[in-house]
């Protein structure tokens, strides 16, 4: 099948070198293969946290917006000749957490010059980000900012006396460190 091939010693290196430099290749494609979709992996195991931390969180939101308007609507309850009190808060957007990231860029930066003069430069960046979680795989938070109070709603069955109605407004504007105009106050 294959025949005997007389090669001299010029030709048995060049044939050596050029299987070697295949060989490495081949090898070079293999790990690049394997470490793309090594990172896909880390990155989609990354996103799946993301995610269930931010339901997570959607549902603590909640929780604390409606302890909020639980507290106010019985403070306000305690004011004299208030009476039956509900109260509602918009909020303008959510909480916004921002999360500690383990991140290693790397930038290269090659310069040629061809034999004709011609310059080309090419610049190469990478950066990984790793969330930093803490030992029950709960992200490690830097800093939270509050939801934005948009406007609320105060309906009291005591509201229709003007006196009681000011002091429910003002009640609401101090708790709630906001400004008149996002306050409403009705008369049940």
């Amino acid at each position: 099948m294959f025949k005997k091939l007389d090669l001299n010693e010029k030709e048995k290196k060049k044939l050596i070198t050029l299987l070697s430099l295949g060989l490495v290749c081949l090898i070079s494609l293999v790990l690049i293969n394997f470490l793309q979709n090594r990172n896909n992996t880390n990155q989609q195991s990354v996103n799946t946290e993301v995610q269930d931390n931010e339901q997570l969180e959607t549902k603590e939101t909640e929780s604390e917006r409606e302890d909020l308007e639980s507290r106010l609507t019985d403070i306000l309850k305690e004011i004299n000749g208030s009476g039956d009190v509900s109260v509602m808060i918009t909020y303008d957007n959510s909480e916004e957490i921002e999360p500690a990231y383990n991140s290693n860029s790397t930038k290269e930066t090659t310069s040629e010059t061809d034999s004709s003069g011609g310059e080309r430069t090419v610049e190469t960046s990478s950066e990984n980000k790793t969330m930093v979680t803490s030992d029950s795989s709960k992200p490690i938070v830097i800093k939270t900012k509050e939801a934005k109070i948009k406007g609320v709603i105060v309906v009291a069955s005591g509201a229709s006396n003007p006196q009681v109605k000011e002091t429910l407004y003002e009640a609401v504007q101090t708790a709630l460190q906001i400004s008149g105009h996002q306050v409403q106050v009705y008369a049940k």
